[in-house]
């Protein structure tokens, strides 16, 4: 399955409710469960970004429709990018030419 990677910031609004945090990201998961997704790593980190989701989507359709989601309660920004493996990457980059 592709692989994305949602760079997640918390809004204003979602650092003053962070105790709400818990309950929106059950909702998340229920969601992306239903799209089919597979988490590969969520951890919450210091810095520019409050977490970061690297996830396996079925297709590029249910990637934005997680990020779309995880949006709307007003909690979060999302940034997504694609990703791949470091196996595919290099397997990629292997086949350019010299």
């Amino acid at each position: 399955m592709p692989i994305y990677v949602h760079f997640v910031k918390l809004t204003q609004e979602g650092a003053a409710k962070i105790r709400e945090i818990p309950p929106a990201y059950e909702r998340f998961r229920k969601f992306v469960d239903s799209l089919g997704a597979k988490p590969v790593c969520i951890v919450a980190t210091f810095g520019e970004y409050d977490f970061v989701n690297i996830m396996e989507y079925p297709d590029q359709a249910a990637a934005l429709k997680a990020a779309g989601f995880a949006t709307a309660d007003g909690f979060v920004r999302v940034q997504t990018v694609p990703a791949c493996s470091i196996e595919d990457f290099f397997k990629v980059m292997g086949e350019l030419p010299q």
